[in-house]
């Protein structure tokens, strides 16, 4: 998981220019007739997520030839995004590719390991879609992490997973991803979420519910196994028991300095303090 800034675009320009891009000139009065609702949106928005309070915006269930807003139908609102945003095409493309730039070093904040490629509707654009093209509410992601989280909308507070834009400085500076290492051949490594003791019920349900959205356990255990079958080859020259746990500690150590909860950091902290492997289990 990473954290990234908010984006700078205005809500209210980046719906104009979709707005702008649109030939029907009945639809593109009837969107223009509520921007200034727009404002609103993103104003609620920004307050609730401060709090960590978005599962409280009730969801829109309605049909997608049903007028949600005006006399604007909720697949016209859908539409905005992804034929007039995400269409490579259209102005507003590059307010699109602004934003995806945000991830930190093109890496998928979800996930953190994983290419953004695509951005992520954080309130799903089907039951929010007002919201469909709102700045604050497009997250650069993965295709694994976009395509495959639970569709589930949260109903309380621990339901939510985390938000890159927003969330407490405990999920970046505290630990609270781990690893365990199993004795078997090859090496195994599976992840697992223990949050701090003294955090908030909601806080410790959050990470876990971030984990198993994702799916990260299976997906950072994939990654791990690359990892694994070259430190297999690398721990030849620290086949002394304390250099080989010399050297994962300090590679611990280095992940931690960048990312405290990367699947890199618990591994290597799990690797370190295992004696079994320390001792030749790599081999």
């Amino acid at each position: 998981m990473r954290f990234i800034s908010v984006p700078v675009e205005d809500s209210r320009d980046v719906y104009q220019s979709c707005v702008d891009s649109i030939s029907d000139s009945n639809l593109k009065a009837r969107l223009n007739a509520v921007i200034q609702y727009i404002d609103l949106v993103d104003v609620e928005y920004r307050s609730r997520a401060e709090v960590s309070s978005l599962y409280t915006i009730p969801p829109n269930n309605s049909g997608n030839d049903d007028v949600v807003l005006g006399s604007v139908t909720k697949n016209e609102f859908k539409n905005l995004y992804s034929t007039h945003m995400v269409s490579r095409s259209k102005p507003a493309r590059a307010i699109y590719d602004s934003i995806l730039m945000g991830a930190p070093k093109g890496r998928c904040p979800f996930c953190g390991f994983g290419h953004a490629t695509t951005l992520d509707h954080y309130l799903p654009k089907a039951k929010y879609p007002e919201m469909s093209v709102l700045p604050v509410n497009l997250i650069p992601s993965c295709k694994d992490c976009n395509t495959g989280k639970s569709a589930t909308i949260a109903v309380a507070a621990e339901d939510q997973c985390l938000h890159p834009y927003y969330n407490h400085q405990r999920f970046i500076e505290e630990q609270w991803l781990f690893a365990v290492i199993h004795q078997t051949t090859p090496v195994t490594v599976t992840f697992y979420v223990k949050a701090p003791t003294h955090w908030d019920s909601v806080s410790q349900e959050r990470v876990k519910t971030h984990f198993k959205d994702f799916n990260l356990a299976s997906r950072y255990s994939i990654e791990a196994a690359s990892q694994l079958s070259f430190l297999k080859h690398n721990l030849s020259t620290f086949i002394e028991y304390t250099g080989a746990k010399e050297h994962l500690s300090k590679m611990a150590q280095s992940h931690a300095s960048e990312n405290i909860n990367s699947w890199q950091t618990a591994m290597h902290q799990a690797l370190a303090q295992c004696d079994w492997y320390c001792e030749g289990g790599f081999a």
